[in-house]
Parts: C-alpha cells; sequence; structure tokens
C-alpha cells in the first residue's frame, strides 16, 4: 500500500545500510596498514606528529589502545574533554598522535603542531575531506602539510573515491577554485543514491 515516494525513501535508507556495512568492512582491513604508518611517521626520536582522523568507534579504541601516549576528539568527549586534548597534541612535544572522527574532529580545531594527516576510513563527501584537511592548514602552520587516505583495494573505497574526485572537479570547474567548494546536499544524496544502485542493482 506504500506510495511511490515511501517506497524510494525505503529503498534509498536500505542502500545506505549495506554501503555503510562496506564502509565499515573496509575500515576493518586496513587498521593494520594504518599501525604501521603510523609507527613509522611517529616512532624514535625523529618522529613526527601525526593527525589521524576515522569514522569508527572501533577503529578508534584499536589505536589508542595500540597508541597508549595519544590523544583523541570524538562524540564522546565534551568540550573540555576536547579542548585538553587539542592543547595537548599542540603544547606538548611528548604527545605525537591526535586521533579524531569526522564528526567532532573534523571543523573548527586548530591542529597546527602537525603536517601529517592520516585518513584511515574515506569520508562521505569531498567537503568532508577539505573540512579535516584543514585542520591541519590553519594560520600558524608552517609546513607543508601531508595528506594521506587509505583506500582499500577492491573495496567500496574505490568507488566512493572516483565519485568524490569526479563531483570535486565539476565543482572546481564551475566555481574556478581548487579550495573549499560548497556542497549540496540533496545533489550529493542523489550522486550516493546512484553510485549504490550502480553497485547493488534496483533490487
Amino acid at each position: 500500500d506504500a506510495d511511490d515516494d515511501k517506497i524510494q525513501r525505503t529503498i534509498r535508507g536500505a542502500i545506505m545500510v549495506k554501503m555503510g556495512l562496506l564502509k565499515q568492512i573496509s575500515a576493518r582491513g586496513k587498521v593494520k596498514g594504518a599501525i604501521d604508518i603510523i609507527h613509522n611517521t611517529i616512532d624514535g626520536e625523529d618522529g613526527q606528529k601525526l593527525i589521524v582522523f576515522c569514522y569508527l568507534k572501533e577503529v578508534v579504541q584499536i589505536l589508542k589502545k595500540e597508541f597508549k601516549g595519544a590523544v583523541s576528539v570524538t562524540g564522546d568527549d565534551n568540550a573540555q574533554q576536547k579542548q585538553m586534548a587539542v592543547d595537548k597534541f599542540q603544547n606538548d612535544e611528548k604527545c605525537k598522535l591526535i586521533i579524531l572522527n569526522y564528526k567532532s574532529g573534523g571543523v573548527g580545531l586548530t591542529l597546527t603542531a602537525a603536517s601529517n594527516v592520516l585518513f584511515v576510513e574515506f569520508p562521505w563527501t569531498a567537503a568532508d575531506c577539505v573540512q579535516a584537511e584543514d585542520r591541519a592548514h590553519r594560520n600558524g602552520q608552517k609546513n607543508a602539510v601531508n595528506c594521506v587516505y587509505l583506500l582499500g583495494e577492491g573495496t567500496i573505497d574505490e568507488y566512493m573515491y572516483k565519485l568524490i574526485q569526479t563531483k570535486k572537479t565539476i565543482s572546481d570547474g564551475v566555481t574556478g577554485t581548487d579550495d573549499e567548494v560548497a556542497e549540496s546536499k540533496v545533489s550529493e544524496s542523489d550522486l550516493i543514491f546512484g553510485a549504490a544502485v550502480e553497485l547493488f542493482g534496483n533490487k
């Protein structure tokens, strides 16, 4: 008895759940590689500070267990805890690693103590990428910022990367910029839905 609009919303919801599960599978498969990269970056006397972005709480917890001296900014932290983590990362030379999720740590924070950014999980939109990268691209940054995205070969990461890069290229062409561009949530939703239909079919 559902009308076409309700059917469409139901299909979209089911597809987004499937995409979320595929992103989780990809993230779990990249944890070991992420740990190796983090060790190579921060360990030793010449180790450098590193900003790491994740989505899954599970991934954040694994990284915090592996790197005891790391600080983190997640949705579980209150404003005071977040600021304490940022301050320690910015001011304590011994604190080499900060772990953030996109929602809580992707905007508003200044993390210029590091010029290296690692993305364990690939975000949903180009704006998420730009906002997260900009945590290191702030006033006071003295070095060139190096951003590394871990993409799982043969996983949904590859498709999401193509989708986001295509949309960013189109936006850059329209606006004449290669920097941050405004995101349309409706358009982004349509693009993701279209990609999902191609991945999963219409069933």
